[in-house]
C-alpha cells in the first residue's frame, strides 16, 4: 500500500492556507489574454514559483498584435479596459470595473464622455437597417451572439447588449455572463442581467437613448506564459508537464485561479520531496494560444524537452452545493491512451475520508469523483494533439452554475474540495516521479490493471443511455455507442485502448515484463467479456475494413492542434455556431473526436464508429458527413490512400 501512504502524505502536507490566499491575489485582476492585469497576474505567480522552489522560473512574452500565428492560432490584441459606464434615465445600469463581466471582451472605446445611442431591438430592424449610431439589443435567443454582433457593427452601431446567461433557471439575480467581440471591435458590448434587458428593451420601444462610456488603456501589453522547473534525476526520463490556464476576466475564482493556486501548491510540495524522477514544468499560459505559443516556439523547437505525460489542472476548487457539480477526471484522447487517468481515479479513492460506514469497513465520504471521456475543453486538448501527442489527464469541476459569470467569486470555491483536487493531482505526478520505488511501482500497476477491467467489463449491456435529445434530431441514422447491441463493439474498442495505454506504464517504472504480464491478463479479461456475448475475442473495431484497403482516405493535415475556432470555413460557420448553441459540450467533443479518428487508414463510416465509441456519445452520420466536409474544405484534413492496417469488423450504423 505504498500509494496509499503517498497520497495520505500528501494530504497533510497541502498548506490550504497559503493555496487559498493564492486563488485570491489571482482573482484580483481582470485576466484578458494580453492586458496588463494578466501580466500582473504572471509576474505575481513567477514570484511565487521562485519562492517554491523551482528553478529557471521565466515569464516569456509571446507578440499580441493580432497578426502572429502558431499553427492556425492566432495571437491576441493587446487590450486592457479601463471603466465603462451604461447610463439610462440618469442611472448607471453598468459600471465597469465595479460590476465584473459587464463589458464585452474587445470593446472598441468611445470618445470621452460618451456618446448617446438611440436603443433598438435587433428583431424590429431588417438586416441591420437603423442600427447605426445606436445601441442595438439582442432579444432574439435564436441569433447566436457572434453573428449579431458582427451584423450590428457592419450596420454602424455604437454598441451591443445582450444577456448571455438567458433563460436559465438557476443563476443568481445579478449575475451576467461573459462575451467576446472579435479583436479589434468597432463597436462596445455589455452584458445584461435579465431584468436590465428587459428594462432596456422596454425603453426601446419608448423611442428612448442611453449613454455609453468606453476607455480602453493606450500602452499595450503582451502575452504573458510563465514557465518554471523542477529538475530531475538528470536521466533520459523526460519530463512531466503540469499545466494550467491563467486568462478569464475578473474575478474567475474557480476557472482558473484555483487550478493556478494548485500548480503553486505541487511546485511547494513536490520541492520538498526527495523522489529523483522525471523533471517537471510548469506551464501558467492563456488558455488554447497561450499554450499553443508555448508548444510551437518552445517545444517543437526544441528549447524545451517535449514532455512524455502530461496533467492539465482546470476549475479545481469549486464549491459542489454553489456550483454543482463534483470532480471530473477527464481521459485523454483514446489515440493517445495512457495509465494516468487509472492512477488519478485510484489516488481520489484513497484521499482520507470524512466519514466511513457503520461498521468502518467502507469509505461514505459524500465527495464525488467521476470519470469522464475526452471532451477536449481545455489546454490538454491541444497538448495531448499533434504534434506534441502526450499522454494526459485532466481535472476540473462540471457542470458549474458560475462557469464563465460573474458569479465565479471566492464564495465559489471551497477549501475543503480544492485540497482534495490539490492532492490527487499532486499525488498522481509524484507517484510517477517516484519510479526508483518498485512497490510504489507495482501499485501504480495494479491500479492500471483494475481500472482498465473495470473499463472493459462497463462495456457490457446495461449502460445508461445517452438522451435522445443529444441526437440533433438530424433525419437518418445514428451511431449509438452505447447501445445494447453494440456491446461487442465497445468491449473490442475498450479492450484495444487499455492494452495500448499499459505501454505508457514505462514513465511510471513498471519493469516490461510486468507490463507485458498485465497486457495478456487484460486480453483475457476482454476475451471474457465478449464470450459472454458470443462474440469473437478478438472482434476489431476502429481500423480499415477489407474493401478500404488501397482507397483513398482522409487524414490529418500537418497544420498543428486542433484549433475549435479554425475548423469551419465561412461555409460552415452558420451551421456550426448553430450546433454550438445548441450543444456546446457534445458538440465540441464530437468534432475534435471525428477529427482525431481520420489517420489515414479509416474510411469515413469506420472513423464515425471509433469517433463515437471514444466520446461515448450517439453521433448520426448526417453529422459526421457534414464535419468531414467541413475539415475538408477547412484544410484540416487531406486524402491521402489507405496503406491497410487494422481489418475493421464493420462501421455500419445500427
Amino acid at each position: 500500500m505504498r500509494l496509499a501512504h503517498l497520497v495520505e502524505a500528501v494530504h497533510g502536507d497541502v498548506d490550504i492556507a497559503a493555496a487559498m490566499r493564492d486563488v485570491a491575489e489571482v482573482a484580483r485582476h481582470d485576466r484578458y489574454q494580453a492586458s496588463a492585469g494578466i501580466n500582473t497576474a504572471a509576474g505575481y505567480v513567477a514570484q511565487r514559483a521562485r519562492d517554491a522552489g523551482l528553478r529557471d522560473v521565466t515569464v516569456h512574452m509571446f507578440p499580441a498584435d493580432g497578426a502572429e500565428r502558431w499553427w492556425t492560432y492566432r495571437a491576441p490584441l493587446s487590450w486592457t479596459p479601463v471603466r465603462a459606464r451604461l447610463v439610462h434615465g440618469g442611472e448607471s445600469l453598468v459600471r465597469y470595473p465595479a460590476q465584473p463581466y459587464t463589458l464585452a471582451a474587445y470593446s472598441a472605446p468611445t470618445p470621452a464622455g460618451g456618446t448617446v445611442a438611440p436603443l433598438r431591438r435587433w428583431s424590429s430592424l431588417r438586416d441591420g437597417a437603423g442600427a447605426a449610431g445606436g445601441l442595438v439589443l439582442l432579444d432574439d435567443d435564436r441569433v447566436p451572439f457572434p453573428e449579431f454582433a458582427l451584423r450590428a457593427a457592419a450596420a454602424g452601431a455604437v454598441a451591443v447588449a445582450a444577456d448571455p446567461l438567458g433563460a436559465r433557471t438557476d443563476r443568481l439575480a445579478d449575475q451576467v455572463g461573459r462575451l467576446e467581440l472579435l479583436p479589434g471591435a468597432t463597436l462596445a458590448g455589455f452584458s445584461l442581467t435579465a431584468a436590465q434587458l428587459a428594462r432596456l428593451i422596454a425603453a426601446a420601444d419608448r423611442g428612448e437613448a442611453v449613454t455609453v462610456e468606453v476607455a480602453v488603456a493606450g500602452a499595450a501589453a503582451g502575452m504573458p506564459v510563465v514557465t518554471g522547473l523542477l529538475p530531475g534525476s538528470g536521466g533520459d526520463d523526460g519530463e512531466i508537464l503540469l499545466s494550467a490556464h491563467l486568462c478569464h476576466p475578473r474575478p474567475s475564482a474557480n476557472d482558473n485561479a484555483s487550478g493556478v493556486a494548485t500548480l503553486l501548491t505541487a511546485a511547494r510540495l513536490l520541492a520538498t520531496r526527495p523522489d529523483a524522477g522525471p523533471a517537471v514544468r510548469f506551464l501558467w499560459a492563456p488558455e488554447f494560444v497561450g499554450v499553443a505559443a508555448y508548444l510551437h516556439d518552445l517545444v517543437a523547437a526544441g528549447d524545451v524537452a517535449r514532455p512524455v505525460l502530461a496533467v492539465n489542472v482546470d476549475m479545481a476548487g469549486q464549491d459542489r452545493s454553489r456550483c454543482g457539480g463534483p470532480l471530473v477526471i477527464e481521459r485523454g484522447p483514446d489515440d493517445v491512451p495512457s495509465f494516468l487517468p487509472a492512477l488519478a481515479g485510484r489516488c481520489a479513492d484513497l484521499v482520507p475520508a470524512a466519514a466511513r460506514s457503520y461498521s468502518g469497513a467502507v469509505s461514505c465520504d459524500p465527495w464525488q469523483v467521476r470519470m469522464a471521456p475526452f471532451a477536449g475543453g481545455s489546454d490538454h486538448a491541444l497538448v495531448s494533439d499533434a504534434p506534441t501527442r502526450c499522454p494526459i489527464v485532466s481535472f476540473g469541476h462540471w457542470p458549474d452554475r458560475t462557469n464563465h459569470s460573474s458569479a465565479d467569486t471566492l464564495t465559489a470555491v471551497d477549501p475543503t474540495e480544492l485540497h482534495r483536487t490539490c492532492t490527487v493531482a499532486i499525488s498522481v505526478v509524484a507517484a510517477v516521479r517516484a519510479r526508483a520505488d518498485d512497490r510504489l511501482a507495482a501499485d501504480v500497476a495494479d491500479a492500471c490493471a483494475g481500472w482498465s477491467a473495470q473499463h472493459v467489463l462497463a462495456a457490457l449491456p446495461g449502460r445508461h443511455p445517452v438522451p435522445a435529445s443529444w441526437h440533433y434530431g438530424d433525419d437518418g441514422p445514428v451511431l449509438d455507442p452505447n447501445s445494447d447491441a453494440e456491446a461487442a463493439r465497445r468491449i473490442a474498442h475498450r479492450g484495444e485502448t487499455v492494452r495500448e495505454g499499459l505501454a505508457t506504464l514505462v514513465h511510471a517504472g513498471v519493469p516490461a515484463g510486468e507490463i507485458a504480464r498485465t497486457a495478456r491478463w487484460l486480453d483475457a479479461v476482454s476475451a471474457t467479456a465478449a464470450g459472454r456475448l458470443g462474440a469473437p475475442a478478438t472482434e476489431p473495431a476502429t481500423g480499415p475494413a477489407p474493401d478500404e484497403v488501397g482507397r483513398t482516405v482522409l487524414a490529418r493535415a500537418a497544420v498543428g492542434p486542433a484549433n475549435p475556432r479554425a475548423l469551419a470555413g465561412a461555409a460552415d460557420r452558420g451551421w456550426l455556431a448553430a450546433r454550438l448553441a445548441a450543444d456546446r459540450g457534445g458538440t465540441h467533443a464530437r468534432m475534435l473526436t471525428l477529427l482525431r479518428a481520420l489517420d489515414g487508414r479509416r474510411e469515413r463510416g469506420s472513423a464515425a464508429w471509433w469517433a463515437a465509441l471514444a466520446c461515448e456519445l450517439p453521433i448520426s452520420v448526417a453529422f459526421a458527413e457534414r464535419v468531414f466536409d467541413m475539415l475538408h474544405r477547412a484544410g484540416w484534413v487531406v486524402p491521402v490512400t489507405n496503406p491497410g492496417e487494422d481489418p475493421d469488423a464493420g462501421c455500419h450504423p445500427a
